[in-house]
């Protein structure tokens, strides 16, 4: 019922922020952001590394500074160097320890994921507000139809192990599934709602999001196992934590903007 009532809410605001862009989405945005970061450094905590929550957070917080200003990447690596500079306070011992998680947390998942607001605010300014809209929903349906294609693929015939090590249940047979059905919803985007797509774009995108997006999923597990740990936290009732929703999107966010921005006329 938690899991069913949280997709009743959270789908409908997520969605209306997408629409709606600007501060709404970003607000939300960074929230998500802020929680997955929090998250991680929980996980690298139960390893036993001392790493500081809130110092953390506040440098993750100003990665979005970027948005509001030319020279919010001046003040993000200002707050990472403050962040850095914090950790000479605690014991030399776990001194790697405690350095390497502080830029892994604002590395993954917050950099990382602010690259989804950027494609979102690129989108509007070079297409308008349905087509810009649109532009950034396909990412988020070419995730959600890999989850959907993996799962009942891998359900139904998926035999060959992808990652035993990490997890388990996961096959070869699922994850083709998923690219499968990720390039159907790209050749509809094209046909139908975007048509300023090219071929190529189609091919790409749908690459990013039905298998890249799966190795982020990986990724997650692989934190998630070594940690010990069934969720990486609670941030989302019956789904997990934030980043066990949104570890796909971390990881495909960049590649999607980067192909937009610099190898497509899209952006």
């Amino acid at each position: 019922m938690a899991r069913i009532l949280t997709a009743l809410a959270g789908i409908p605001l997520f969605l209306g922020a997408l629409w709606m862009g600007d501060w709404v989405f970003l607000t939300l945005m960074l929230v998500v952001a802020l929680a997955a970061q929090a998250e991680m450094i929980k996980l690298i905590q139960v390893r036993g590394t001392a790493a500081d929550l809130w110092i953390s957070l506040l440098a993750g917080a100003t990665i979005f500074a970027r948005f509001y200003a030319p020279e919010g990447w001046v003040i993000a690596i200002l707050a990472a160097c403050l962040m850095l500079g914090w950790t000479l306070r605690k014991p030399v011992q776990d001194a790697v320890e405690r350095v390497g998680g502080g830029i892994a947390s604002l590395v993954y998942p917050v950099l990382l994921l602010s690259f989804f607001v950027d494609i979102r605010m690129q989108a509007h300014l070079a297409w308008g507000q349905t087509d810009g809209f649109m532009l950034t929903l396909m990412l988020i349906v070419l995730i959600w139809a890999t989850d959907s294609g993996a799962y009942y693929t891998g359900k139904s015939i998926g035999k060959r192990p992808f990652a035993p090590s990490i997890s388990p249940n996961k096959t070869w047979e699922g994850t083709l599934g998923g690219l499968t059905l990720a390039v159907l919803v790209a050749v509809s985007f094209k046909l139908w709602l975007l048509p300023m797509l090219g071929w190529a774009d189609v091919a790409v995108l749908a690459a990013i999001g039905g298998f890249w997006g799966q190795l982020g999923d990986l990724l997650e597990s692989s934190l998630k196992r070594s940690a010990g740990v069934k969720d990486s936290g609670s941030f989302l009732p019956g789904h997990g934590g934030a980043l066990d929703r949104f570890d796909s999107l971390i990881f495909a966010a960049p590649l999607y903007w980067a192909w937009l921005t610099y190898f497509s006329n899209v952006l």
